[in-house]
């Protein structure tokens, strides 16, 4: 089975940059293809490719062309609006590819052939739920599908909306579950950490969070290490997502690497107690920085919403996706296999 990631970004690239690339190099079975106005070399791995738009706008007047409609693109974070139609807009890029998806780039993958399995691809056709990361079957079904995600206004009226209303992952999987496509949800398999908290916690995780927990990535798979009852142990994830959090590289990486809250650094020992301890100096900045973040977020939606005159539409906006959700049934998969740890030392002590 092929797959390609489709990626359009626009700006200075992330902080993260070259470490992503190191784990999408490490993934050879999965393909990954950037579109944007970074001057990079048009194959930056044998699995990474690239395409170059001058800016946001000429990349709006190709997706026009193949929409055969006007639109309009005033920042990149709206492209999560446009992900439903990556199978229509891009089309002459994925021929031979069985599945296309799209993803972050604040986000590190580990061994995903382990997750997205023969298995799971042949039987589904919308794998994950998520816009850090989904995979949808390349077929005309799957492709067209994005006719269907609008019921509450029109596709033009959607995307020439400013407000990104999170079609990716609000909408997109319910309606082709609904629709009858074979649908697969597994939210123990991603490490989402929450961006309000500087210890690192998944709340989709519910109870399978620990107090102390932090990631490495080892020879291209990614752990998770957490100290419980003063032993240390780990299991395995597909990717973590380090949403809406400043990034910082602490040193020149070249092998293996360590993820906690402090920062990145390269892996040179096994993992002790020291690598668990935080920085308060760390925390009080991230606190502060995370309260600035969500205002302005805020102000940006009341801009958007009462400002500009959309509050009736918002609403029906927001009523559509409540009843969407409401008559969609659950079948997320959220209950992690205990058995996937596995104890590294006997004795860790205690932290403080």
């Amino acid at each position: 089975m092929k797959i390609v990631f489709i990626i359009p970004y626009f700006g200075k690239l992330p902080s993260n940059f070259d470490l992503w690339l190191k784990t999408c190099k490490a993934n050879p079975e999965f393909n990954w293809l950037i579109i944007g106005d970074n001057d990079l070399p048009s194959n930056l791995a044998d699995n990474v490719s690239c395409f170059y738009f001058e800016d946001i706008a000429a990349l709006a007047k190709f997706i026009q062309a193949k929409l055969n409609m006007k639109i309009k693109i005033n920042n990149a974070y709206k492209f999560c609006d446009y992900r439903p139609l990556y199978g229509a807009i891009f089309e002459d890029y994925l021929d031979g590819y069985d599945f296309w998806g799209f993803c972050d780039m604040d986000v590190f993958f580990g061994k995903l052939a382990n997750f997205l399995t023969p298995e799971i691809l042949d039987t589904h056709d919308i794998i994950q739920r998520w816009g850090h990361l989904t995979v949808v079957r390349n077929n005309e079904t799957c492709n067209k599908l994005y006719e269907k995600c609008f019921d509450y206004s029109t596709v033009g009226e959607v995307l020439n909306w400013d407000m990104n209303q999170g079609t990716d992952e609000r909408i997109l999987p319910y309606v082709g579950q609904n629709l009858g496509l074979r649908c697969y949800f597994n939210q123990t398999w991603m490490a989402d950490v929450a961006p309000h908290t500087f210890q690192y916690r998944m709340d989709k995780l519910g109870n399978n969070n620990y107090t102390s927990q932090i990631f490495a990535w080892e020879h291209g798979v990614l752990y998770r290490y957490f100290l419980d009852e003063g032993h240390i142990h780990r299991d395995e994830f597909m990717y973590i997502h380090l949403q809406k959090r400043d990034i910082e590289i602490l040193n020149r990486i070249t092998g293996d690497f360590m993820i906690t809250p402090n920062g990145i650094y390269q892996k040179t020992r096994e993992v002790n107690l020291s690598d668990f301890f935080s920085d308060s100096r760390l925390k009080e900045r991230f606190d502060l920085r995370y309260k600035q973040m969500f205002n302005g977020l805020v102000r940006k939606r009341v801009m958007d919403t009462i400002l500009n005159g959309n509050i009736f539409k918002y609403l029906i906006y927001k009523r559509y996706l409540s009843n969407l959700w409401k008559y969609t049934p659950d079948i997320t998969v959220n209950t992690r296999e205990h058995n996937m740890a596995e104890l590294v030392t006997h004795e860790a002590g205690a932290i403080g």
